[in-house]
């Protein structure tokens, strides 16, 4: 569904220092999230500095742990919810339904 268009990257330096907790509960929750850990995601400084992650090569981040994990786990919600019937969104969802039979 939605989720396979959304991808995770982490920082490895950032996970030993913040947010490996963070990933360890998403990786559970969302098995089919694509979730990747690399040596740099070239935001130097940000990685020692707070919890953070690359969504989609956006960064999201937060002042600790718990506000990350809230962070990324509403945005995954809102791509894995169902769209409101006459949304462009529902229109591209029936015709990729569609399409699969």
């Amino acid at each position: 569904m939605a989720s396979s268009s959304m991808s995770i990257k982490w920082c490895k330096k950032n996970l030993e220092h913040y947010s490996q907790s963070v990933y360890d509960l998403l990786r559970e929750e969302f098995p089919d999230v694509e979730m990747d850990i690399v040596d740099c995601v070239d935001h130097c400084g940000l990685c020692t500095d707070v919890p953070f992650a690359m969504r989609n090569n956006a960064v999201v981040g937060a002042r600790d742990p718990r506000g990350l994990y809230m962070k990324l786990r509403q945005g995954m919600e809102f791509m894995n919810k169902t769209p409101l019937p006459g949304t462009y969104g529902a229109v591209v969802t029936a015709v990729a339904d569609s399409g699969d039979k």
